[in-house]
């Protein structure tokens, strides 16, 4: 027997021998662990060191084999993991069973966990405003006259608080001993600034889990410390010599692997990045395969046709993980126990449970670029007996979809008078200046085509109370310039004053019959001040607006006989927008309302006078993956003379399909469709949400006393082809008007 075997031996028997024993031979780690457990069940058995490795997706295998080592009745002394290991290994050493991490995994969307974006209820309307517009959701710094790019990574928050809730907040404090856990823990990272293996003994457990699976160009590397860490597959993917060291007679290892790509699979900077990242950890897998004695047990899951990022087959994977260990069965049942032991051994591992500590205050770091009264403003959470993580959460994404920060978490800190909660909001390195691109299309392939290319220019934290200066731009069909400076009149309420100034340059169409006349080219320049109420749901803005109007007729021989105008208004406006939509191309919950109003008054120094008013309803009811979306849209003349530059259009994809686009004009107008969409394919998460199928069911109708068009119903339907992507939402129709008109769509950068 080596000394080493018997330095272990002497861990059973008394830990003073084998902390002298362990001192001679440079092994302390192995005590501190074994000090944890309780000699009883450990005097006559072989103490089990459980290592996971990495894998990504695959890595949910691992609950299965945990399920299964339950099953026989198989003690784990502790448990090393590394990325995906760290987490379900984390999970078990916090003391959570098997079976209730594979609950938890089986209802979270854990692809979306890696994209940073809240739920849209979570994002200031001033920022979902942008929804609206053609604009990629891809956002680059401006600053000081150069481009700056985004990290390219998810910051990770969301990764992070469910692992919060996962092992729950007794675990989740910083400083704390992983040989205090349940089961003794370490988990392996990698120091970004070294490359060296990081071996975590103790820290903030959901902190460190995280720093474990940080995998580059996926995950941004975390700080702990002053030092910054990536996924530590890059170093150790399956550290046996960590679990030996630790606490292991025996190792039971479960390597998932990473199979490699073939060549002509690798055609991407991605997929070249992700095979190189393989390679690294496929050889130090080998090494560590090597380390493995006869006494040892290696598990080895067939996760054939299931990849790194399949985090949507969360049962199959566990299946694979239950059916590879069940194969070991016969070798495993070496270290079962009776169910009396078991059972013993698991109520202790129970009793060592770590309770929550109580939040007594929040404290909140100054930042360089705004006070920490900014980030105060967004948390509702009570301190005492009243706080509640689940509350944090929330409050933290609320305060992530503002868009001023790159990564936000927080630690918890033990004291005698209480736990104090320390919010680390880090401001985004490419801000406070932000640009946006985008474009948008909509054809018909018959009427004048509809593209414009737009930009959007947005600079935060202008001043200490948050105003926001921005400037949108547009060339194509509907050209405009305008600018828009949001000051706050506090940091908290919402309450607002917006001077404002827009260029256009926009066309209305003119049919008869479905014989396109010509159109009407019509320019103006705006000016206004608005005051307003904005929040995470909506917006109400109401103010007075100065605009000057050109308009040029551009007909063929038949004409409407519009003569050129130039004219002023002078007016006030009203706006009040309520926006519960979960998104707003493919939607599979919420509502949207909004109001607008204008009215004119010659009194006032309007060459105009009228007011016109309109309302449009959207909900959506979703069924497993089918949606429905109802529309109603009502617009009317209120008062006074509508003017020809100032109508309402009908036609279109959604509009009343199988017409032309903007084919009907007038001054009041009815709309109202049904739109039923199925989800038949998914995209990764940085790329989109999803494909569908769908179809609509529309009706409408619009009055034009210009052109003398009766105020009948116009019924329509079309069925569509859609993709919602970052790039903008994509559809591809055909529709059917009752007017006997049938037209085939393509619609860039907004769904129909």
């Amino acid at each position: 027997m080596t000394l080493r075997a018997l330095s272990y031996r002497g861990c059973f028997t008394s830990l003073q021998v084998c902390r002298l024993l362990a001192g001679l031979l440079g092994l302390g780690l192995t005590c501190s662990a074994l000090a944890q457990s309780d000699d009883t069940f450990a005097n006559d058995r072989s103490r089990v060191a459980l290592v996971l490795s990495g894998g990504g997706a695959r890595g949910l295998a691992h609950v299965g084999v945990l399920q299964v080592l339950e099953q026989l009745r198989v003690p784990v002394d502790c448990v090393v993991g590394t990325s995906m290991g760290a987490l379900v290994g984390g999970a078990y050493a916090a003391g959570v069973r098997p079976q209730r991490s594979r609950e938890l995994l089986a209802v979270t969307d854990i692809d979306a966990l890696f994209a940073d974006l809240p739920p849209r209820s979570q994002i200031p309307h001033r920022i979902k405003r942008d929804d609206y517009k053609p604009l990629f959701n891809i956002e680059f710094g401006f600053n000081g006259g150069s481009v700056q790019l985004p990290t390219g990574a998810s910051a990770g928050y969301k990764v992070e608080l469910f692992l919060r809730e996962l092992v729950g907040p007794g675990a989740s404090v910083a400083g704390t001993d992983f040989d205090d856990l349940p089961t003794p823990y370490r988990a392996v990272a990698t120091d970004l600034g070294t490359g060296e293996m990081k071996v975590f003994e103790s820290g903030d457990l959901a902190k460190v889990m995280r720093a474990s699976m940080s995998l580059p160009a996926i995950l941004d590397p975390i700080k702990i410390d002053g030092r910054a860490y990536v996924d530590g597959g890059l170093v150790r993917n399956l550290p046996v010599d960590v679990g030996r060291a630790l606490c292991g007679d025996v190792v039971i290892a479960v390597n998932l692997g990473t199979p490699l790509r073939r060549l002509e699979e690798l055609q991407s900077v991605i997929g070249v990045a992700g095979q190189s990242i393989n390679l690294l950890t496929e050889q130090n897998v080998e090494r560590s395969l090597t380390e493995l004695t006869e006494a040892d047990i290696l598990i080895e899951p067939n996760l054939d046709g299931f990849s790194s990022s399949d985090f949507a087959a969360v049962e199959p994977i566990i299946e694979r993980g239950i059916a590879a260990a069940q194969d070991k069965a016969q070798a495993l049942s070496r270290f079962s126990v009776d169910e009396e032991t078991y059972g013993q051994w698991l109520a202790a591992r129970e009793s060592r449970v770590l309770p929550a500590p109580k939040i007594a205050r929040i404290e909140i770091p100054e930042s360089d670029r705004f006070g920490a009264e900014a980030v105060e403003r967004d948390l509702e959470v009570e301190t005492g007996e009243g706080f509640s993580h689940d509350e944090l959460h929330d409050d933290l994404a609320r305060l992530y979809g503002r868009g001023d920060f790159s990564y936000l978490g927080y630690s918890v800190f033990s004291g005698d008078d209480g736990g104090t909660v320390l919010i680390d909001a880090e401001a985004k390195r490419w801000g406070p200046g932000y640009l946006k691109f985008g474009v948008e299309v909509r054809t018909d392939f018959e009427s004048p085509t509809q593209a414009n290319l737009a930009a959007s220019y947005r600079r935060t934290w202008v001043n200490s109370l948050g105003a926001e200066w921005r400037v949108d731009g547009q060339v194509g069909y509907d050209s405009y310039l305008g600018t828009e400076f949001l000051q706050p009149l506090q940091v908290r309420d919402g309450v607002f004053l917006a001077p404002f100034a827009i260029a256009r340059r926009n066309y209305t169409q003119f049919y008869e019959e479905g014989l396109r006349l010509g159109q009407l080219r019509v320019t103006t320049v705006s000016g206004g001040l608005d005051l307003g109420l904005t929040d995470n749901i909506g917006e109400l803005r109401l103010g007075p607006y100065v605009k000057g109007v050109r308009t040029d007729p551009e007909f063929g021989i038949v004409s409407p006989q519009l003569p050129m105008v130039e004219a002023t208004q002078v007016g006030f406006n009203v706006v009040a927008v309520a926006d519960y939509l979960d998104s707003v191309s493919f939607p599979s919950s919420g509502w949207f309302a909004g109001i607008n109003f204008r009215a004119t008054d010659e009194d006032w120094g309007s060459d105009d006078e009228f007011g016109v008013a309109q309302v449009v309803l959207r909900g959506v009811k979703s069924f497993g993956k089918n949606s429905f979306t109802a529309l109603v849209e009502w617009g009317e003349r209120t008062s006074g003379l509508m003017p020809s530059y100032e109508r309402f259009e009908l036609g279109g994809p959604g509009r009343l399909s199988g017409l032309f686009l903007d084919q009907l004009t007038g001054t009041r107008y009815n709309l109202g469709t049904i739109t039923s969409y199925r989800r038949v394919g998914e995209m990764p998460t940085q790329v989109g949400r999803g494909v569908y199928v769908g179809f609509t069911v529309e009706g409408g109708r619009i009055n034009d006393p210009l052109m003398k068009s009766p105020w009948d119903w116009v019924s329509a339907g079309s069925v569509f082809w859609g993709a919602d992507t970052i790039l903008g939402a994509i559809s591809i129709g055909y529709g059917h008007s009752s007017l006997g008109q049938g037209t085939a769509y393509l619609v860039i950068g907004q769904r129909f």
